[in-house]
């Protein structure tokens, strides 16, 4: 079995790896967007380092897009192929896909106006940017869809004598899998387990990971390697509680919590519910306003199955995990831009988490000027988007062009992280590798230098942290 890296190599996004068995057989397991250079966006994802059509399996770990982002692209290139994965990924897959090329379409009218008014400069491949397309078309999501076939946790898929697929609990967002290929080549066996994504332990809503035994090799994210988080899972409430007291009771303004969709919005609400339903919540009213969250937390709702007892538990005794009455949603971009003109302190979560583009960025913009406000950072922010910067304490930040004060206070909290640090990590990988099963670990889906640091952390095992276009015969 030969296994090639394509993708989250040395990198966080575009997570993609090939394994080629003796029979020919080709299972690609993940095909994300690589959003690593957003100025080389269309270069990175539109070709494939291999032919589409000779993929025999696609298998999905999640529905998050730098994972699932490019497989309708694939579909579109000549991949005709069974698609497993669980089924809140699937239909969480399908909201995800559509925002996604909406966002494509918007860029793309963004830079044809741009062109334009500089004469319609061509491309560096010589097009003109009118001529420009994304990725795929709605067709090939409705596509993706259909070849679609829906693997529970605990079962098996057989694909042939070669091949045996079985998922387990990844604990990330709802429906997140690990997956584990068992390979039966000349007379013996090998188990092959990927994680994807990881959940942190303790969190709201879903299960915590379940490890994967019994494997000869572990293709594990790393992408906490180094870094352990600041709170945990079991603080949610309180965290969200003291913030809500210190800015919107004690100082009378607003908190802004940028939040990812599809994930990290349905914790908060969750956390925000369990605290009203105790008594604990001030009366305060709190604004979820993100287009996708909203349809995504529907999923959710009817996927109980794959919670955890605590969601479980709750649902049976409130009917519901999120509607309380403190909470209102925002249903179109009117409603939105009146917040602003709000003069009461409230909650506002919105899209998306780093503050990058969405509605997160007006929100933002419109309050961080206020000395009585608060910007609750909920996770991880990578180097040079707002949320990072906003992080450092700089006085001033640009956004849409305009630099602008900041004198509201900037906080972050990893009790909502949808992803293991660096100790549980470590406990994840050793779990694994009881009795010393291990004959090597992969690092994936991690920046070289948290890698490198969770790779001296595993010392005792045999640690590669491949590049992209890398192979190894297993």
């Amino acid at each position: 079995m030969k296994l090639t890296f394509w993708g989250a190599a040395r990198q966080v996004t575009g997570s993609k790896h090939l394994a080629e068995l003796e029979d020919g057989t080709r299972i690609l397991i993940d095909c994300g967007l690589d959003y690593e250079k957003k100025n080389e966006f269309d270069e990175r994802n539109a070709r494939f380092p291999f032919d589409p059509a000779s993929i025999d399996l696609l298998i999905l770990t999640h529905a998050h897009i730098d994972h699932s982002g490019n497989v309708p692209n694939l579909i579109r290139q000549g991949f005709t192929g069974p698609i497993l994965c669980t089924r809140p990924t699937m239909e969480l897959s399908d909201f995800l896909l559509q925002d996604s090329l909406n966002i494509q379409r918007m860029e793309l009218q963004s830079r044809q106006r741009a062109m334009k008014k500089k004469g319609g400069k061509k491309h560096r491949h010589g097009r003109q940017a009118a001529e420009a397309q994304p990725l795929y078309l709605k067709k090939h999501i409705m596509d993706m869809m259909d070849q679609c076939r829906v693997l529970e946790f605990g079962n098996s898929y057989k694909y042939n004598d070669a091949l045996t697929v079985e998922f387990a609990e990844a604990g990330h967002i709802l429906g997140a899998a690990s997956v584990v290929l068992t390979v039966t080549e000349e007379n013996r066996k090998i188990r092959v387990g990927f994680t994807g994504d990881l959940g942190n332990y303790s969190t709201k809503l879903v299960n915590d990971p379940a490890e994967m035994h019994g494997l000869d090799y572990l293709v594990s994210e790393s992408t906490y390697g180094g870094r352990n988080h600041n709170s945990h899972g079991s603080d949610a409430c309180n965290v969200l509680l003291r913030h809500v007291e210190d800015t919107c009771v004690s100082k009378g303004g607003k908190l802004v919590i940028p939040a990812f969709s599809v994930g990290r919005t349905q914790a908060i609400l969750f956390a925000f519910h369990q605290l009203y339903r105790e008594g604990k919540l001030p009366a305060v009213r709190i604004f979820t306003d993100s287009p996708l969250a909203i349809r995504s937390t529907s999923v959710y709702q009817h996927n109980m199955e794959c919670m955890n007892d605590e969601a479980a538990a709750f649902q049976k005794k409130w009917g519901s995990l999120f509607d309380f009455p403190l909470l209102q949603v925002v249903e179109d971009m009117h409603e939105s831009e009146l917040l602003s003109t709000l003069d009461e302190p409230c909650v506002i979560i919105s899209a998306a988490g780093m503050v990058e583009g969405g509605r997160i960025q007006m929100h933002v913009r419109n309050n961080i000027g206020i000395a009585n406000n608060s910007v609750l950072i909920a996770g991880f922010c990578a180097d040079g988007t707002l949320g990072h910067r906003l992080l450092q304490g700089q006085d001033f930040v640009e956004i849409n062009f305009k630099k602008r004060p900041v004198r509201a206070d900037i906080f972050r909290t990893d009790a909502f992280s949808a992803h293991p640090d660096h100790d549980q990590l470590l406990g994840y990988i050793r779990g694994t590798h009881k009795k010393g099963a291990l004959k090597g670990v992969f690092l994936v889906h991690g920046d070289p230098a948290q890698m490198e640091k969770l790779a001296a952390d595993l010392s005792n095992m045999e640690v590669h942290m491949p590049a992209a276009g890398q192979s190894f015969t297993l």
